[in-house]
This record gives C-alpha cells, sequence and structure tokens, in this order.
C-alpha cells in the first residue's frame, strides 16, 4: 500500500510503498481510503509545531474517508461497501486496518469529498458550544470566521437560537443580511457594542491566537470565557493581565481528542451521525480547492491554506 509518512522527528514527509495490511482479524475491518483533506493540523504535525507529542515513524492524516473492503469475524453494524469514517490519525494512506469500534458508517446521501471532512471541524463546532451552555438569545463571539469550523458553529448555533459575531480578517463580501461580520482589527470591541447595541458576549472562540485573542478577550463581557482551540497566526495568545483581574475572564483550551476520550463509544457514534445528517447542507458546505494524488503531496502540501477551500488527497489514485 502507499502511504504519506514521516520517518523520525525534523523529516519531511515522503510517500512510500509499505506492506499491504493483510486480512482482518476478530473484530477488525480492512478498509480502502479515497479522500483525505490537509488541515491546518497536519501541517503542525509536518512543522513539529502540533500541540501533543508525536510518535515516530508515523502515517499523516487526521481524518479522511474510506470504503469498507472486508470483515473480520465479530463485525457488526458495518459491512462490506459501506463509506466509513476513522476516528483514528494515519488516513493518508491507500489502506487501513482498523477496530471496527473506531469507524463510523457514512450515510449515502453525504457526498465523499464532504464526509472527508467530517471527522475534525464538526465535532470541534459542536462540542464547543455544547460545553458552554449557551441559551437561546445568547451570543458568542468567534475570529477565523471564514473557516470550517466556523461555519459548522453558525449552524449548529442558529439551531439553539444563539446568536454569533463573526470575525474575520477579511469578512466576505457576499453573506447573509442577518449574519453579523466584522473586520478583526483595533477598533473591534467598540465595532461589537455598536453591531449587538451593548448586549453581553458572555464566550469567545479563539482559533487564530497571537494579538487577536487580546482583540477577542475585549469584546468579551465581565465573567464571560475565552476558549481557544487553535494558533493559525503560529503564535503565542496575547493577552493583558488586566482583562482577567479587571473584568473576571476565564481563559482556558479545547482539543477535540481529549475532550471524547473519555465518551462511550455508543456516545460518540450518535454524535457523528448526527453530525452526517446536516452534512448535507448548503451551509455546512466546506469548498474544495483543489484535489491531488498522494503521489503529488509536495504539491497538495505547498497549494493548502494558499487560498479558499481545502485541498484534498485522492488516496485511491
Amino acid at each position: 500500500m502507499k502511504a504519506a509518512i514521516i520517518a523520525a522527528a525534523g523529516q519531511l514527509p515522503e510517500v512510500r510503498h509499505l506492506p499491504d495490511p493483510g486480512p482482518p482479524g476478530l473484530g477488525q475491518v480492512l478498509v480502502a481510503m479515497l479522500l483525505a483533506p490537509i488541515n491546518p493540523a497536519d501541517r503542525q504535525v509536518i512543522t513539529r509545531s502540533y500541540a501533543f507529542p508525536m510518535s515516530y515513524p508515523l502515517i499523516l492524516g487526521a481524518e479522511g474517508v474510506g470504503r469498507v473492503m472486508a470483515l473480520g469475524p465479530g463485525v457488526q453494524g458495518i459491512a462490506e461497501g459501506d463509506r466509513v469514517l476513522p476516528l483514528d490519525r494515519g488516513n493518508w494512506c491507500s489502506h487501513r486496518l482498523m477496530s471496527a469500534d473506531r469507524l463510523i458508517v457514512i450515510p449515502s446521501d453525504v457526498p465523499d469529498d464532504q464526509a472527508a471532512m467530517l471527522r475534525i471541524n464538526p465535532a470541534t463546532a459542536w462540542r464547543l458550544l455544547d460545553q458552554a451552555r449557551l441559551g437561546a438569545g445568547d451570543w458568542v463571539i468567534q475570529n477565523g470566521a471564514n473557516s470550517a469550523v466556523a461555519r459548522w458553529v453558525r449552524l449548529l448555533a442558529s439551531q439553539r437560537g444563539v446568536g454569533v459575531v463573526n470575525v474575520a480578517r477579511s469578512p466576505p463580501a457576499h453573506r447573509p443580511d442577518a449574519e453579523i461580520w466584522l473586520a478583526d482589527g483595533p477598533d473591534l470591541p467598540t465595532e461589537v457594542a455598536r453591531a449587538l447595541r451593548d448586549r453581553p458576549v458572555p464566550l469567545a472562540f479563539d482559533c487564530v491566537a497571537g494579538p487577536a485573542t487580546a482583540r477577542l478577550a475585549s469584546c468579551v463581557s465581565p465573567d464571560g470565557q475565552v476558549v481557544i482551540f487553535g494558533h493559525l497566526s503560529g503564535e503565542d495568545c496575547v493577552l493583558p493581565s488586566g482583562l482577567l483581574t479587571g473584568r473576571g475572564l476565564i481563559v482556558r483550551g479545547f482539543s477535540l481528542r481529549p475532550a471524547e476520550a473519555t465518551e462511550a463509544p455508543a456516545t460518540v457514534a450518535a454524535l457523528y451521525s448526527r453530525l452526517a445528517r446536516l452534512a448535507c447542507r448548503p451551509e455546512a458546505h466546506t469548498p474544495v480547492a483543489a484535489t491531488y494524488p498522494l503521489d503529488a503531496l509536495s504539491t497538495a502540501l505547498s497549494t493548502a491554506g494558499c487560498g479558499v477551500g481545502r485541498v484534498l488527497l485522492a488516496l485511491d489514485r
């Protein structure tokens, strides 16, 4: 099989031919991978800026979608030909041999490209909102509002009656009239107060870090909370201590995999089934900028993050 692998810390990824995984054993499933996106977290693993330590050698790829080729004894709830979402890393490869309880069956009406991007961003948005326990009429502010996570935050927040203030370096020219979009900058707190007519903002989601953290936190009401779940800027968070001591803000971090690690497999599967039903809605659609075969990994990596839309790897080519 082919796989994108980093052989040792500090080395660049390369596509290698590895031994085929072999037939599935008890409780195992053989999966032929179809598509996988290149996410910011994947690039952070490559540059060794990822938040968690990694063991080498490793096969890259935080998420993807594949098709079941064979089932081992004792596997239930999965059939040959089903498309599945692996819950574990290591998806930039042509084939995977996995435990059945680490796979989620994807409904047939979810397009392959959207199914490939279902593992990380939708669940992150759902858990960010679920942990916040906001009620109808409350407001949340988020930066990086052009991102896929932000798109899912808007969708899921609307179902809860929660308003969203979207902050981006370049707000889109065409957007629904009902949505509030603001350009990130030094006047952001004033612009937020004007847009919301001084209504409180108890919660902020920060995926940018760097100086953007301070600007976002300055918009949050006293005793509110700032949740940091990314660092797209590549910089450490900048946060004046006065926002903590004078306004009582709480700052905490969030990462998806530790958040779901203590949950039962059935609970995790139920969440992804719910998210899959929403993935076909137009407002959940994540645009695709380009698709490359795995052998063109270097080109794909140089393209990823350079424009609007996600770059995908076609793993069956």
